[in-house]
């Protein structure tokens, strides 16, 4: 028996050691120790390359890692697979790929016919994302990231992270593609030398004999074809390549970069705003890099060869005309640099553009209920005239860049030519219009040069703000076991600090600021660096938190941690989660961890998905651990019960339900030591009570529990108690010990009950005493009417019925509003608002083409119709005048000697040299001077039109900031971050740089082709007649090829938005995604998303290729026509004429194609500036700021009487009341304590004052005034609020206090002092201007509360409303907090929103919300008097136990 067991028992342990990550993933386990679980073995570079070989067989083979894996790879060639795509034509398989493309053979290979599939179904109309293709294995994010991390691995071994090179190890990644695009780019340019050097020069020279040679002649007409069909092919063969290659850099290196972001202890000093920047635009620019890069390499080759025929051709004078195109790389140099140097400005400046955007969106409830818009709106427009200052420098070169890139070649013949002539010289015309071919095909070779060198420097930066990421310290894991086995945390003689990167090369802007927690660690003010290093060597700064911290923890151990605002409790836990840097002793840990963060961190996800975390689904552990954190009433109340969705952070929840569903994510997660910041803060005290012992010690009653908390009347029943102080231990032991060594613990309790003589019990209530559940809100702008108890929905979610027809189903009610199709034209559509458990509305897919109106909008922005007319006749002028010089040439080609005679031996005949013309010098000054000309009408063009761009994004940033910040907040709501930040990132830099690029490009190439047709049609007019089957065809592909352009771009943008919106919730969870281990399903699912992305990008870039490839034909048909026709016409149309149509049409072949395809991607672009329209023109905006009729007096309030009337209030049409009747009315200066359970509609009551939401029926009014009339800033500028979530702004403390400079530093040093954080801010470094960094997590939570408070003592409003603003402070400052709002708001008015009871019972009276509804309002003792009133209930539910 043993026998049989014991190879079973190795099998299943070798199995286990291979298969362990992924098998607890699974069951939604972890391993034994945490910190050995955060190593992120699941990273593991052991990658098998050999399968991941693409269809061209481009890509390098992984390294073989063992003899057996040699022997194999000897015996299996690695290129198989791919080899088989150089089969000319492939038959369909029986089990296709899941792309195409890895089934496709050689020919559609070369000419994407493997996408016409694709094109079909996006012309009928039925290409969603749902039926978009799936990304080839080959091109998915994760093994291209898997081996890029090998690579990048093993150049970090080599050379050390300081030396390490991105560039570097991107050409090791994609070496292979590269040399195999670098050989068809070469082929390509080859064929597209032969075609202007030999096929041409040859037909003119056919065209200048006088016998006709019909064989000859069909001849070269072949042969223009087939090297015009093989230089297209080729060409976009070499776009097929360097596309996938992009693709998979693209992936390996976002992929890198976010698994590195989720590695970090903390961000340091990068914020949300600059990381998605970094991903986005970044991202961007490292793509076109990578497939522009190959392209710098065939301008050599061509030059090379167009030197040396040039020079056979014309003569030494040719070497002058090819030192322009020398002269115009060093040019586009000088030009790269400047472009890189304000391409380095401009990312620092968006960067702070987009980070105070997202600041704002964050924060926008407050910003509205302060009245601060028009204050925060300044500050943007501040920063964008700073950023537009630099988009217009860039801007002027770049058109620089562009409108002299067609003049190198008209320079270059100009000079050659004349040089020629005027040295006395011949010149005929097979020699003259060959030469201007070459140079053409010089200049072809060279048209991506431009792009490719811009692509390169702001790659360059893009790499280095990557560069200094990865640079940033990882999180080192705590490997060490507790020294006793019964022990699950030990920590011996610990020191931990916070950590922030500071430029090394700026010694006056030091400081520490730690990332998170309980702390106040400021020292000094703090750099904030952006993500570029600019050469300045980066020291880390640290700061000790915590100092010398002994602490054991027996398994199954209770321990209360309690302590002042600031003290290290915060810091304690982030200690043990590793979120902080050990300096001394060390950390021992055995087990899983759970974490409950001070601030919950909640998911965009279901009620359900948010506690399961990624965990399977056990129904009876499920319940249990919903009943023990009380959510069991929430969900009978939810719309859609646990499966209601939640907004970002959480924003359709109240404080105290995000507090209880992360509570619930620790107790299902069954972990082994669970780590509680201070979980009761935000909930009612009978929920507490119910959390404390049917979670805390009922569920978790055998589990090692941290449990900080401000609620001392729970620490009693804790098996040890420990007093934190000044980043130190103060006192632990048992809490009887503690009480009888009458130190600091002893005092804080015995403080503590004096005060708390009417508070919340420590004890449970008879369970004879029924407590009623509270009835929670899905949202408090949604609340719906808690006394039906039916699902009802509280969310309203407003779609419109999609492409596929299909609409929602449920209790539904339709509407009808107004809204513009894409034609410009006002047509109605239906609109369902259905009852259902959705709140973030589905981001809208415009279908269709671009409608006139969008383009109009864009005129009206850059400065009207008559300036629009104005710019494109300086782009008619600018090119008419490059066209000048080619048709002057042509007559003074024709003049030839004009009938001058000379003497040939002893005859006198009429010569035919131009060299004998007359009027020689006339001519060639006229060609000469024709430079001047083009360079100054490029000069006026490039200004006019940037200023024309400059002045449309700048106007469009500024309608939709406006039409966004003055959206009510319903759209906030339901309207995720990350979306709405996308139209300031990625869409907004669309419409500040590659649109004006793009469209500049476009207006120049497309005069240049009506020029080129028009001078074709000068020479043979028949070859209108062809032109017009071949406008057809054009019309057709263009047709077919347009829906799947506009379509894939729509969905780019639209499957960008959810990766943007997963980056920042990760960055947001850092600590709880660690400490629950989920950094693996982190990844997993950004890499999905990512791929979901790509996948849709990749096919909109193959597409562009499949139309040009296709339009190539079209222009080769014209070629082929032109050069037909010089055969056919011969000896009727002068040579000078016919060389004339020839360079025309031959310089059409690349440029034809081109163009419609940047008409294309200005199409595509513009969809942005139809994103930004969207918000411009469908947002319903709030009340007005102010109106001057009805403007209060600058005293009102003067008594500070409230009065509600017959009050009504919802949310949205549609959506239940959340105020019903509500009349009562306040005093002057009186304190009016406002409670009542969870959902009663106690903060509704808020959101009515401050005009949040409008009424339904009734009035408020404020001193007689009533509100409803009154502009909004007039209103909110009277009002303050202390709300419960403390908000701060990145700046400094006097920013945050007074951030528009209303108040001396005497005031505002009085308020610190009032909220007892005067020796908090005077111990900083540089006290006042003492930085704050993003959210305010270089504060503690209560540090937030009190600095709030104090800018509600600056702003001393006559109406101050506090909504549970002492949540998060300690007792004895809470009771020192009270006494000073009762002090300095003597004379005010107060409306107090309680959990805690006894922070009401010092009130004049007492208003008892229920269901929306006001049920008693009268003073405490009247209430507490009366044994049948409702506050007297919540009284005796709440007894003291001492």
């Amino acid at each position: 028996m043993a026998s049989k067991t014991e190879p079973e028992e190795k099998h299943r342990k070798l199995y286990r050691k291979r298969r362990l990550r992924d098998e607890n993933y699974l069951r939604g386990m972890r391993t034994d120790s945490y910190h050995e679980a955060v190593r992120f073995e699941f990273l593991d570079t052991m990658y098998d390359e050999s399968k991941t070989m693409d269809t061209v067989g481009m890509i390098e083979g992984g390294v073989p890692s063992t003899i057996e894996e040699r022997g194999c790879r000897k015996k299996d060639w690695k290129y198989k697979e791919s080899a088989k795509t150089l089969i000319p034509i492939r038959s369909k398989p029986k089990q296709p790929s899941v792309n195409p493309l890895d089934d496709a053979g050689l020919l559609s290979f070369m000419t994407f016919s493997w996408l016409t599939p694709l094109i079909k179904m996006a012309y009928k109309g039925k290409l969603t994302l749902e039926n978009v293709w799936h990304h080839s294995p080959h091109d998915r994010a994760e093994p291209n990231y898997k081996r890029f991390e090998r690579l990048w691995k093993e150049e970090v071994e080599r050379v050390g992270m300081k030396k390490a090179s991105l560039p570097r190890t991107i050409w090791r990644f994609t070496r292979t593609r590269m040399l195999m695009s670098l050989l068809t780019i070469i082929v390509c340019m080859a064929g597209a030398f032969i075609a202007p050097a030999f096929v041409i020069g040859n037909l003119l020279e056919y065209a200048e004999s006088p016998d006709t040679n019909w064989h000859l002649g069909v001849g070269l007409v072949i042969a223009m074809f087939v090297t015009e069909i093989s230089r297209s092919v080729l060409f976009v063969t070499t776009w097929s390549i360097a596309y996938r290659s992009a693709t998979r850099v693209l992936g390996a290196i976002l992929t890198l970069i976010f698994t590195k972001i989720t590695r970090l202890r903390s961000l340091q000093d990068k914020t949300v705003g600059e990381l998605v920047n970094l991903c986005a635009n970044d991202g961007q620019r490292l793509f076109d890099a990578t497939s522009l890069f190959v392209l710098l390499f065939g301008a050599p080759f061509v030059f090379l060869l167009g030197l040396c025929y040039t020079v056979y051709l014309i003569g030494p004078a040719a070497v002058l005309g090819c030192s322009i195109f020398i002269l115009y790389y060093p040019f586009q140099a000088l030009i790269s640099r400047l472009i890189s140097h304000l391409r380095r400005k401009g990312i620092k400046i968006t960067d702070r553009r987009v980070r105070t955007m997202n600041e704002i969106l964050t924060s926008v409830k407050l910003i509205k209920m302060y009245a601060w818009e028009m204050p925060f709106a300044n500050a943007v427009h501040d920063v964008r005239s700073e950023e537009r200052k630099v988009l217009e420098k860039a801007g002027y070169v770049q058109s620089f860049s562009i409108g002299t890139f067609p003049l190198v070649t008209i320079v270059a013949s100009i000079v050659t030519i004349t040089l020629h002539v005027m040295t006395g010289h011949d010149l005929t015309a097979s020699q003259a219009f060959t030469m201007v071919a070459i140079y053409n095909s010089m200049r072809f070779a060279m048209a991506s040069l431009p792009l490719s060198v811009k692509a390169l420097a702001e790659c360059r930066i893009g790499l280095q703000r990557m560069k200094s990421l990865l640079e940033m310290e990882e999180m080192e894991p705590f490997t060490a076991r507790p020294s006793h086995p019964g022990n699950s945390v030990e920590v011996k003689s610990a020191t931990f600090t916070w950590d922030v990167a500071t430029s090394g090369g700026d010694q006056e802007k030091q400081g520490s600021v730690k990332e998170s927690g309980d702390d106040l660690v400021v020292n000094g003010k703090t750099e904030r660096i952006p993500l570029t290093n600019q050469g300045a060597e980066s020291e880390e700064r640290l700061m000790k938190t915590l100092s010398q911290i002994e602490l054991e923890l027996p398994k199954g151990t209770l321990l209360g941690v309690c302590g002042g605002v600031g003290s290290g409790k915060s810091s304690l836990i982030s200690g043990i989660l590793g979120q902080m840097r050990v300096l001394e002793g060390t950390v021992g840990l055995t087990g899983s961890i759970a974490y409950v963060a001070q601030q919950a961190w909640i998911m965009n996800a279901s009620v359900r998905d948010n506690i399961l975390f990624g965990e399977d689904y056990h129904q009876q552990r499920y319940e249990e651990a919903v009943m023990a954190c009380s959510l069991t009433h929430d969900f009978n109340v939810l719309a859609a019960g646990d499966m209601t969705e939640i907004g970002e952070r959480g924003i359709n929840l109240s404080g105290g339900q995000k507090q209880r569903i992360s509570l619930a994510r620790a107790v299902y997660s069954n972990r082994d030591i669970y780590l509680l910041d201070d979980p009761l803060s935000a909930v009612d005290a009978h929920v507490g009570q119910h959390i404390f012992h049917h979670c805390i010690m009922g569920a978790l009653k055998d589990k090692t529990v941290v449990f900080v908390t401000h609620q001392l009347q729970y620490l009693h029943l804790c098996d040890q108690v420990l007093l934190m102080k000044d980043g130190g231990i103060a006192e632990k032991g048992e809490h009887s010990q503690l009480m009888t060594a009458g130190e600091d613990y002893a005092r804080m309790i015995q403080g503590y009950m004096t005060s708390h003589c009417d508070e919340e019990t420590g004890e449970e209530a008879d369970e004879e005493e029924e407590i009623e559940q509270p009835t929670h809100k899905l949202m408090r702008q949604f609340s719906g009417d808690a006394r039906s108890r039916k699902r009802l929905s509280t969310v309203v979610s407003i779609t419109s019925i999609g492409d596929n027809g299909e609409v929602c189903v449920g209790e539904e009610l339709v509407m009808e509003e107004e809204e513009e199709d894409l034609s410009g034209k006002a047509t109605r559509y239906p609109y369902i608002v259905f009852f259902t458990g959705s709140l973030i509305t589905k981001e809208d897919i415009e279908s269709g083409s671009i409608g006139w109106r969008t383009y109009a909008d864009y005129c009206k922005a850059g400065g009207g119709y008559l300036l629009t007319v104005l710019v494109l006749l300086t782009f008619v002028l600018s090119v008419g005048s490059m066209a000048f010089s080619s048709l002057w040439l042509s007559l003074w080609l024709r003049q030839g000697s004009g009938n001058t005679t000379v003497v040939m031996g002893n005859e006198t005949v009429i010569s035919s040299s131009i060299r004998h013309h007359p009027d020689l010098h006339f001519y060639s000054l006229v060609y000469g001077m024709s430079i001047i000309l083009v360079l100054v009408m490029m000069t006026i063009k490039g200004l006019i039109f940037m200023k024309f761009t400059l002045r449309a994004s700048s106007n469009l940033h500024d309608k939709v900031f406006r039409s966004v910040f003055r959206s009510p907040m319903s759209f906030f709501d339901t309207t995720p971050t990350g979306r709405i930040l996308n139209r300031f990132s990625k869409d907004l830099d669309e419409v500040d740089v590659r649109l004006p690029l793009q469209a500049e490009m476009l207006l120049q190439n497309t005069c240049l082709l009506l020029f080129s047709i028009v001078l074709v049609s000068y020479a043979f007019p028949y070859f209108l007649i062809a032109i017009v089957p071949l406008t057809a065809m054009f019309l057709y592909i263009c047709k077919i090829s347009g829906s799947a352009l506009r379509e894939l771009k729509r969905l780019e943008n639209v499957s960008r938005s959810p990766w943007f919106c997963h980056l920042t919730a990760t960055v947001q969870g850092l600590p709880t995604i660690h400490a629950y281990n989920k950094t693996e399903a982190t990844v997993s699912r950004f890499v999905s998303l990512l791929d979901k992305n790509s996948t849709v990008s990749f096919l909109f870039y193959c597409a562009m290729r499949w139309l040009s490839v296709r339009l190539d034909l079209i222009t080769t048909i014209m070629s082929t026509v032109t050069a037909l026709m010089v055969v056919v016409t011969h000896g009727s149309v002068p040579p000078a004429l016919a060389g004339l149509a020839l360079t025309s049409v031959i310089q059409m072949t690349g440029m034809f194609q081109f163009t419609v395809r940047l008409s294309s991607e200005v199409e595509a672009r513009i969809t942005s500036v139809q994103r930004i329209n969207s918000y411009i023109k469908g947002l319903k905006p709030e009340a007005p700021l102010t109106i001057k009729k009805t403007a209060p007096a600058q005293s009102w309030p003067s008594e500070g009487r409230v009065r509600f009337q017959k009050y009504n209030m919802r949310y949205r049409e549609g959506l239940p009341l959340v105020l019903k009747d509500v009349s009562f009315s306040t005093r002057p200066s009186e304190k009016v304590g406002i409670v009542g359970r969870t959902g009663s509609g106690k903060s509704s009551l808020g959101v009515a004052l401050f005009r949040l939401g409008e009424a339904a029926s009734g009035s408020i009014s404020i001193d007689d005034v009533d509100i409803s009339t009154i502009g909004l800033e007039d209103l909110r500028s009277k009002l303050s609020i202390i709300p419960q979530d403390p908000v701060l702004f990145v700046g400094t403390v006097r920013y945050n206090l007074d951030p528009f400079e209303q108040y001396s530093d005497d005031q505002i040093w009085s308020a610190l002092e009032r909220t007892h954080m005067k020796q908090a801010i005077s111990g900083l470094q540089h006290q006042l201007e003492a930085p704050v960094v993003e959210n305010g997590d270089n504060f503690s939570v209560g540090e937030r509360q009190l600095l709030c408070m104090a800018r509600a003592l600056l702003r001393h409003s006559k109406i101050l409303m506090l909504d549970e603003a002492t949540a998060a402070i300690d007792p004895e400052t809470d009771n020192l907090i009270q006494t000073t709002i009762r002090e300095a708001f003597s004379d005010c008015t107060m409306l107090t929103i309680a959990h805690r009871l006894n922070t009401v019972l010092t009130c004049d009276r007492i208003l008892v919300m229920e269901d929306g509804e006001v049920v008693e309002f009268d003073s405490p003792g009247s209430l507490l008097a009366d044994a049948n009133s409702h506050f007297h209930a919540m009284m005796s539910a709440t007894k003291l136990s001492n």
